[in-house]
Parts: structure tokens; sequence; C-alpha cells
């Protein structure tokens, strides 16, 4: 996985991080401190300028990977679910990021923010990363901002932050996301959607045109009549597409990585083209 900022690690890993240690390639220099080790001393400058200077090195550390998935109701929606497309996104990233010896975390997030795995490094720890996907279940309304922004109360380390989510809050995310970005995270919202959300026409054929539905909301179970017609369904598609639109949008402006997948696609091609050509995934050649 590729990031656009350099952080802070906690372990030996396979990243540059921000701090400075006995690795091989040269970083600064800082003044002499009594107890340094001496054979950080660069004594070519002390024989120009009569005084000791360490040599500093960056060193490779891990990398803190947090996976936050959208558990709500809204989720189980979709054949097969964005929940089960989440889960699958989630599995992937997650033994990358263990086979590179990064720190991987997971979350879900409905109605509040649940650790669902603490921060785990070595691919030897791949069942338990898979046995918490498989323990996750949908429930609750979405209230992604607060759990955006009660994320750093549990990782207090700047690190990745992917969001799998189908992002339908009424309260919204714009707030969320700007304070993790203010906390130094770097963010990847993944954007999942199903076919029947982008066009129901194609799951409505044998509905004749005016015919009254009563809707009700998988999160709420709140019911409102509707008239399915022609203009109804175009006008669904409109703002279905603006919010698309506005989404992507938003993580554009704001440096956040956007990829949009539909809950039928495969997500192998997904992981290896898609999250590759947005620059989150680094193919090695």
């Amino acid at each position: 996985m590729r990031s656009k900022h350099v952080f802070r690690g906690k372990f030996r890993g396979e990243r540059r991080s921000l701090n400075r240690g006995a690795g091989m390639e040269f970083a600064d220099y800082r003044v002499y401190e009594p107890g340094d080790d001496l054979r950080h001393v660069d004594w070519n400058i002390y024989a120009r300028l009569d005084r000791l200077f360490i040599k500093l090195f960056h060193t490779d550390e891990d990398l803190s990977l947090v996976l936050l998935i959208d558990n709500s109701r809204s989720m189980e929606f979709g054949s097969p679910t964005k929940l089960t497309c989440a889960k699958q996104i989630a599995a992937a990233l997650g033994y990358i990021a263990l086979a590179h010896a990064d720190s991987v975390a997971v979350y879900t997030c409905a109605e509040r923010l649940s650790p669902t795995l603490p921060p785990t490094t070595g691919k030897s720890q791949f069942p338990r990363l898979t046995k918490a996907l498989n323990a996750m279940t949908a429930s609750g309304q979405t209230r992604l901002t607060e759990c955006l922004k009660r994320l750093p109360m549990y990782q207090r380390r700047a690190g990745m932050v992917v969001i799998l989510s189908d992002f339908l809050d009424p309260h919204g995310y714009a707030d969320g996301f700007k304070l993790l970005l203010g906390r130094g995270f770097s963010l990847t919202a993944i954007h999942l959607i199903s076919p029947e959300e982008m066009d129901p026409q194609t799951h409505l054929e044998n509905t004749p045109t005016g015919a009254d539905w009563l809707v009700e909301d998988a999160e709420t179970g709140e019911t409102k009549a509707v008239t399915i017609n022609a203009e109804i369904l175009a006008q669904y598609r409109d703002q279905q597409q603006a919010f698309c639109n506005n989404l992507q949008r938003f993580c554009t402006d704001q440096s956040i990585g956007y990829a949009q997948l539909k809950s039928d696609t495969p997500v192998e091609p997904f992981i290896l083209q898609e999250l590759h050509r947005v620059g989150f995934i680094q193919r090695n050649r």
C-alpha cells in the first residue's frame, strides 16, 4: 500500500518513518550530546570544524492501517450485500498490510464506533483478522461522523484510515473527515453501491406504470408512500448520481483517496486495478 504521507512507526517494518535510527540511508546531522554513540560521529566534519556532529539515518518502521467498516443496516442491501463486499476488501487490504510488516486495526461503525481487532502485526495474524470480519453483522443506523470523531481516542498514532461505507448518513460525512485530516491521518474512502441503488428500473420490470409502493427505510423503519413512474425514477437516478459525484468531488478537494465499487463486481480486479489506478496499491514487478 502506498501512503501519501510519512508517519512515525512503532515497530520495525518496511516503511520509511519520521523517526531517525540505525537505518542505511543518511538523513541529517545533529550536534553531539554526551552519551551519544561515538561510532555515529562524523570525524571528517570534526576535522574541519572542530565540533562533534552525529550522523542520523532514516529508519524503517511499520505503518498503521485502520480499516473502518460501516455495518449499519443499509449495508445489508444488494446481492451480494455491500457489507459482504466490504469484508472481502478489508480482508484483502489487511493481508497486504500484514504481509509487509504493517499494523492493522479493524473497527465497525454504525451508531457507535466499536473496536473489532486491536492493532495487529505479522502475516500469522491473518486468521484473527478473517475471524473478526466474519463475525460482523449489520445493525443500527449510520452515525458515520460521530464514529470518525471518536477514532483518535482509540488510535493515538496517526496513520492510514480506509473507510468502507455507502456513506448514507443523513447527517453527512464532511465534519468527521476534516477532523481526522486535521489530526494527521491519511484517508481513503471506498464507496460501496449496489446495482439496485444506481438503477432500480432493472428490478421493477414487472411493475405497472404509476404503481403505488410503500417504501421502508432500512435503518429507521420509517415508511413513505411513493408512486413509481418514469419521472420519479429519473429524478431518483439524478439524485443518486449527484450524491456520488458530490462525495467524489469532496474527497478530491480534501486530498482524500476515493474509489467506487458496485457490490456485484469481483473484488480482485478492484484491488489490483482500480486501487492501483488511484494510487493506493503499488504493484511490484
